[in-house]
């Protein structure tokens, strides 16, 4: 049975969310939410000092956001996470295993005895010569899974999973009862963007490129001479609208936003490489930085697809009164909410 009430907790670099669903059947019913921001520089410390300060912010939203319950499925950088999608030939399970730790080798650039690694197996297809096996293998390093633990133990979390952001993502906005075209989710983050590619429910194609909301407001502050904090806001007010202060916000920021849809158009032609019967057919866009006024049009004229924001509500039962205050930050919440409606 799946645990009653779960807390999703999303610890990023600029903030950390929680929410709290409560599950009864196939619904789910929102409990409680809440952000706040990430003390800066934890996340990527390795200090003890700093850990205790990263738990004390979590134990503080813990209390703004009114969260009861102790068990928790958080959220792990997918940044420091190795996922991939690797083809094998039809083998046994039993055999998947040590076929893949010789793949493993290949993508994983610290040795494997210092990761913790997971698989599963996505798709499988036959041709007149042989039947292949898409996986999906995910590996995160140990040191990383201890400090997690030992970040939500010192915040009296009850950890019953960690789960990367994109698996997190994909449970949020793909209903798995009716999935859809196959789509690329674009998780645009404050130092990262996340592409994913999803095919009837599940994850066929992942990359992930260093280029985020901040790597636009550093754009913006060198080329018209503005502090950070000041480039964030005109970045988040403008962004691609090139009817506001004669376009120079659009034009300072536009180099940087070029480079993820070069992305995108590379990863849309790898995978249409590999399934060329399976066409990509929308783009759904989500964190922090998809707000960008401007970008969802932006994207489907450069990319010639339906592009849309992603809605991790649509599966949570919640007050409407709730249900408007929470719209403008849906994007915000997605990983957040994926975890809560994992099945523990």
């Amino acid at each position: 049975m799946p645990a009653p009430y779960l807390v999703g907790l999303d610890i990023g670099t600029h903030s950390i969310k929680a929410i709290t669903l409560r599950r009864g059947g196939n619904e789910a019913s929102l409990v409680s939410v809440g952000s706040i921001p990430t003390p800066p520089k934890t996340l990527v410390s390795e200090t003890p000092e700093d850990l205790e300060v990263l738990a004390e912010a979590l134990k503080k939203l813990r209390k703004e956001a009114k969260i009861t319950e102790n068990r928790v499925v958080a959220s792990l950088p997918e940044s420091q996470i190795f996922t991939r999608v690797i083809q094998l030939p039809k083998i046994t399970e039993s055999e998947i295993g040590s076929a893949l730790k010789w793949e493993a080798e290949q993508y994983i650039p610290i040795p494997l005895s210092e990761v913790k690694m997971d698989w599963q197996i996505i798709s499988q297809e036959t041709t007149e010569k042989e039947t292949k096996a898409d996986i999906l293998l995910v590996a995160a390093p140990l040191v990383l899974i201890e400090k997690y633990l030992k970040l939500l133990k010192l915040a009296n979390f009850t950890p019953m999973s960690l789960e990367t952001e994109i698996i997190a993502i994909v449970r949020s906005l793909i209903n798995p009862e009716d999935p859809g075209p196959t789509t690329m989710i674009v998780s645009l983050g404050a130092s990262t963007s996340d592409l994913v590619i999803v095919k009837n429910g599940l994850l066929s194609f992942t990359r992930s490129i260093a280029t985020g909301g901040e790597s636009l407001a550093r754009s913006l502050a060198q080329s018209l001479g503005f502090e950070m904090d000041q480039a964030e806001e005109y970045k988040k007010t403008y962004g691609l609208d090139e009817t506001q202060l004669e376009g120079k916000i659009t034009n300072a920021i536009k180099p940087v936003v070029d480079v993820i849809v070069n992305e995108l158009r590379r990863a849309i032609a790898y995978y249409m490489g590999k399934k060329p019967d399976d066409p990509v057919k929308r783009v759904i866009l989500t964190g922090g930085t998809a707000k960008l006024p401007g970008l969802v049009v932006y994207l489907a004229e450069n990319l010639g697809l339906e592009v849309q924001m992603g809605n991790p509500w649509a599966r949570v039962k919640m007050h409407n009164n709730l249900r408007e205050k929470l719209e403008n930050e849906s994007s915000t919440y997605t990983v957040a909410c994926g975890l809560a409606l994992k099945q523990v």
